[in-house]
C-alpha cells in the first residue's frame, strides 16, 4: 500500500494483525533454528558476517520502437519467510530512467535515492539531462568507493 500526498492512512496495512500492537511471527516451528540456518551469523569465526540469500528476483526490460517495457516479480522474501506480496521493484531514478531492484532492498532503494539525487544534480548544473551512460557511471564509481564497506 502506498500513501499519495493528500490520502489518509485508513489501517488497511495493518488489518492482518490481531492488534495493531501485535507482532506476527514467521511461520516457523524453531523462530531459533530458523534463523541460525537461514542467516549464516559467525560470530566466532569472522566477523563477515554475510546473509544467505535464497531466492531471487526476476528482472526483465525490453527495448521496442514504443518504447520499453520494464518487468520483476513483487515478491519480497527472507529465506523461505515471504515478508510481503507487493513490493515495488521498479523504481524512477528521472522521468527518462528507470531502475530495478534485485538483492538487498535496504540497500538497493539507498543507492537508487542517492543516483536520482545525483542525476537531479547534474540537471541542475549542466542545464540538460543526464545520459544513462553518465549515470550508469556515477552508480558504479559511487559502488567503487563504498566496495570496501
Amino acid at each position: 500500500m502506498m500513501l499519495n500526498d493528500g490520502d489518509e492512512f485508513d489501517g488497511s496495512a495493518v488489518e492482518h494483525f490481531a492488534s495493531p500492537s501485535s507482532f506476527l511471527l514467521p511461520p516457523v516451528a524453531d523462530p531459533s533454528l530458523y534463523c541460525r540456518t537461514n542467516l549464516k551469523i559467525a560470530y566466532h569465526e569472522d566477523n563477515n558476517q554475510t546473509l544467505k540469500f535464497d531466492k531471487g528476483t526476476t528482472t526483465l526490460a525490453f527495448c521496442f520502437k514504443g518504447g520499453i517495457l520494464a518487468a520483476v516479480d513483487s515478491r519480497s522474501t527472507q529465506g523461505s519467510y515471504i515478508a510481503s506480496q507487493e513490493v515495488e521493484k521498479i523504481n524512477e531514478i528521472t522521468p527518462y530512467m528507470l531502475a530495478t531492484i534485485a538483492g538487498g532492498a535496504a540497500d538497493c532503494q539507498y543507492w537508487q535515492r542517492n543516483l536520482a539525487v545525483q542525476c537531479r544534480m547534474y540537471e541542475l548544473r549542466n542545464r540538460h539531462r543526464i545520459s544513462i551512460r553518465a549515470a550508469s557511471k556515477l552508480i558504479a564509481n559511487t559502488c567503487n568507493y563504498y566496495k570496501a564497506y
